[in-house]
């Protein structure tokens, strides 16, 4: 049996009152879209395999503007590195990681984060329509990616 919407809309939940939480409400969400042909990604991107009840992935893909405005909003010190941004997006996905858990419990197997630059290495498998939710901080681009199936269809 397929998420229902509801649990679907919980990944988008998560993410913005997570996002929402270090830029003091300040993240705006663009309308959202069904890709068929090809996934999205920016500079960064932190990605969770799920397994179980359904299947696939999430990741958030963002700009380097984008997490660097973050990890302003949270440090007033130091100097912005390549490392500063994976540890924004780990930081953001693992939150993202431990919601879904709590919420899903045993049914759902979320994996650990993973972060990379620009597109992955090993191809991800696309299912037949992903969910992409653009959002939009001073003027920098994110996009959270759903892509799950009921698990006989995988």
């Amino acid at each position: 049996m397929p998420m229902h919407e509801r649990d679907i809309y919980y990944f988008i939940d998560v993410t913005l009152t997570y996002l929402n939480k270090i830029t003091g409400n300040e993240i705006s969400l663009r309308d959202p879209s069904i890709e068929f042909q090809s996934l999205v990604f920016s500079a960064y991107t932190g990605l969770i395999h799920l397994k179980g009840d359904a299947e696939g992935f999430v990741y958030l893909t963002s700009s380097q503007p984008f997490l660097q405005h973050l990890y302003t909003s949270r440090h007033s010190r130091g100097r912005f590195t390549e490392e500063n941004c994976r540890d924004v997006m780990t930081d953001i996905t693992g939150t993202i990681a431990h919601n879904v858990h709590k919420r899903f419990g045993p049914g759902l197997h979320v994996s650990e984060p993973r972060v990379f630059s620009t597109v992955p290495d090993d191809p991800i498998e696309m299912p037949p329509a992903v969910f992409v939710q653009p959002m939009l901080w001073r003027k920098e681009n994110a996009y959270l990616v759903l892509g799950l199936v009921a698990p006989e269809s995988t």
